[in-house]
């Protein structure tokens, strides 16, 4: 972790734990202030520096020129408060031999301004290749699974073959494939894509400590 971005860890009550919650929920965040100085950021937007992202002094850039651009002037018409023309909302950061960062821009109001030692602005940063797997519990209470059926489900949102769960589990693919139409039944999904997604979406409720989070805290 260089200098800047530890200086930077939050040491507010209020800013920690803003950035703790999107960390729990494995998104960055980066506060800043009326003039787009980084007041704080949290461990995964620490993560996010370097391919992407840097931070120069106190301010925040995109490593593409253009990208850059672009991120400048979503910054500076966010922190006007209104809408600039050709501004855009989110952006996608382009990285090298990665998933491009997801990027956008929350207002804060004036009473979380004052709270919050003079931050004006929060930027989130979301890093596709940072996802995990809803725990196979919680999955078994929730629908009423079977254990097979959760591993099941694991597997796909991971994004693996019905061949490939079938050859870890030790089982026929059509063993398989009658889990997945069960799971799909249970889970009130259309097909893997969807099932992927709201499971993917469910796995954002369940704070856990993340290998890359844990990576970062060893820099």
């Amino acid at each position: 972790m260089n200098a800047i971005a530890k200086r930077l860890l939050p040491r507010s009550s209020l800013a920690a734990s803003i950035l703790a919650v999107l960390e729990s929920l494995r998104c960055g965040g980066f506060l800043l202030d009326l003039r787009g100085r980084v007041l704080s950021l949290n461990l995964i937007a620490v993560g996010c520096l370097g391919d992407g992202l840097a931070l120069g002094g106190e301010f925040l850039s995109a490593t593409d020129r253009e990208t850059d651009r672009q991120l400048q002037c979503m910054i500076g018409s966010a922190l006007k408060g209104k809408r600039t023309a050709g501004a855009p909302t989110s952006l996608a950061v382009p990285r090298y031999c990665r998933l491009p960062l997801v990027v956008r821009t929350v207002r804060l109001d004036e009473g979380a301004q004052q709270a919050s030692s003079a931050a004006s602005l929060l930027l989130l940063a979301f890093d596709p290749e940072l996802r995990s797997e809803p725990p196979r519990d919680l999955l078994i209470q929730t629908f009423g699974l079977t254990p097979a059926e959760a591993d099941v489900a694991v597997g796909i949102v991971s994004g693996k073959s019905l061949t490939d769960i079938a050859a870890e589990r030790g089982v026929k693919v059509g063993t398989v494939r009658a889990h997945s139409k069960t799971l799909f039944s249970k889970t009130h999904t259309r097909g893997q894509a969807d099932l992927t997604g709201m499971l993917t979406r469910m796995s954002f409720l369940v704070p856990q400590l993340d290998g890359n989070i844990a990576r970062v805290r060893d820099l």
